[in-house]
């Protein structure tokens, strides 16, 4: 049975865990509020864009661009663009991802011959090399304030390794924000475009004039649209992170706060019966002296 000087070091212990559980709790807070005002000042600029590269699209000759469906045939590898988190301490955050991600590659990608990844943050780049799937490329340390240009670098680099045809696909996997307590995991593939996107858009395009041509402007607005995506996702990402590390503390504290009241009632009930043993032994000291 513990003795009454352990519970009280572990009640002290407990206290000062959850001083800092509510103080994590109370910076996660703060920070999700720039967050978010960052992210919902970028959605209607990312949503925007991508409607004017589907408009574009729509009048580019599709057989000079290589972004538009290929063949099943042709389509022998694929390359994911994973983002997860620097930091741990944030519920189910990467774990659901990261779990769906290698089930995803599993199931819904097997056809591919190859499948290659991009690893945003350490969380997923450790999984990834706990279960030994190899990693072409990790970005960590991006910083808990994500840059526009380490997107545009990105994209970048991924439209350069599509045209060498290094992947014929590609994939895009990250927590979207709903709520402080409501992050939902998406998988989405940006490359090749889907005709039915385009396809949808080619009404609202018909009496636009183009100047440069729509070519010219379809390559120019390509790699900004898929930077913008990396972006918001970015901005997603880390939305959905601080709304479920501020969750995560929130559930911390209180139950750091029901642990000690339980160990106060353990203290209180070790205590009483110390004392009552205490009185036991002073009550048959006097009987035996009588």
């Amino acid at each position: 049975m513990a003795t009454l000087k352990i519970i009280r070091k572990r009640i002290s212990s407990v206290k000062n865990t959850q001083k800092i559980t509510k103080a994590m709790k109370m910076v996660a807070a703060a920070k999700l509020r720039r967050a978010q005002t960052a992210l919902y000042k970028a959605r209607p600029y990312g949503r925007h864009l991508s409607r004017l590269l589907l408009k574009v699209s729509a009048n580019v000759s599709r057989e000079s661009h290589p972004f538009f469906n290929i063949p099943e045939q042709q389509q022998k590898s694929v390359n994911v663009v994973v983002i997860s988190s620097d930091k741990g301490l944030c519920g189910g955050f990467n774990s659901n991802l990261l779990r769906k991600v290698h089930s995803y590659i599993s199931l819904d990608l097997k056809h591919y011959s190859r499948v290659s990844l991009r690893v945003v943050g350490r969380k997923g780049r450790d999984f990834f090399r706990a279960k030994k799937v190899g990693i072409d490329q990790e970005l960590a340390g991006l910083g808990e304030k994500p840059l526009y240009e380490d997107a545009l670098k990105l994209a970048h680099e991924i439209l350069e390794s599509y045209l060498r045809g290094e992947f014929s696909s590609l994939y895009l996997a990250f927590n979207s924000f709903k709520s402080a307590i409501s992050q939902e995991v998406q998988i989405r593939q940006i490359l090749p475009l889907e005709l039915s996107q385009t396809e949808s858009v080619e009404t609202l395009s018909q009496d636009v004039i183009f100047e440069p041509s729509p070519d010219e402007m379809f390559s120019a607005l390509l790699p900004k649209a898929l930077a913008s995506e990396i972006y918001l996702a970015f901005l997603e990402s880390q939305a959905s992170e601080l709304g479920a590390r501020m969750s995560a503390m929130e559930n911390a504290t209180n139950n750091a706060k029901e642990m000690i009241g339980l160990l106060t009632l353990q203290y209180n009930r070790v205590r009483q019966a110390a004392i009552t043993k205490e009185l036991m032994d002073i009550v048959n000291g006097a009987e035996s002296l009588k």
